[in-house]
């Protein structure tokens, strides 16, 4: 009986893969055999190591709603954000992270914790990520609106107050 149950698993996997075989010959039953097992193997393998790597180095998230691989959460938003933030903060809390594309976002939805992160994380929350064109555009994100918080931008800042902001 699994001798039967063998040669019906060696059946479907070989119909199965039968487009990926040109030749009919029964001396390459084996090779075809291995490879069409080790193929999906392999890929299962390669799969769970890149996962496994990729989440080393991550730290934890807050937890927020399950999102579709290449557009995230993007489909099940609607109109009104405030009021679908109101409800993912109800169910999650009032920290929660989901992903917008490929970009993850953490959302504070409480008002002292805006406070909390504006005022006294400012330093850890007020360095940006631009995208390529931006840094193509800027020469490196040298600018004032791309670079990060520190004394570059500090007197970027300045002189834009100074010379162009200013009434003389």
């Amino acid at each position: 009986m699994t001798s039967e149950v063998g040669y019906n698993i060696y059946l479907a996997i070989t119909a199965f893969w039968s487009w990926w075989w040109e030749i009919q010959n029964n001396q390459d039953d084996l090779p075809r055999t291995f490879l069409t097992i080790s193929v999906p193997i392999l890929l299962l393998v390669w799969y769970k190591w890149t996962l496994s790597y990729s989440r080393k180095n991550t730290p934890p998230l807050p937890p927020g709603p399950y999102d579709l691989p290449v557009v995230g959460y993007l489909p099940f938003l609607g109109h009104n954000l405030h009021e679908r933030f109101t409800e993912m903060a109800h169910k999650y809390g009032p920290i929660f992270s989901l992903r917008l594309g490929s970009k993850l976002h953490v959302v504070v939805n409480s008002m002292d914790l805006v406070k909390v992160v504006a005022r006294d994380m400012d330093h850890t929350f007020a360095n940006r990520c631009p995208p390529l064109t931006a840094l193509t555009i800027t020469y490196g994100g040298s600018d004032i609106a791309w670079s990060n918080n520190n004394t570059h931008w500090r007197n970027m800042r300045k002189l834009l107050v100074n010379q162009v902001l200013s009434n003389v």
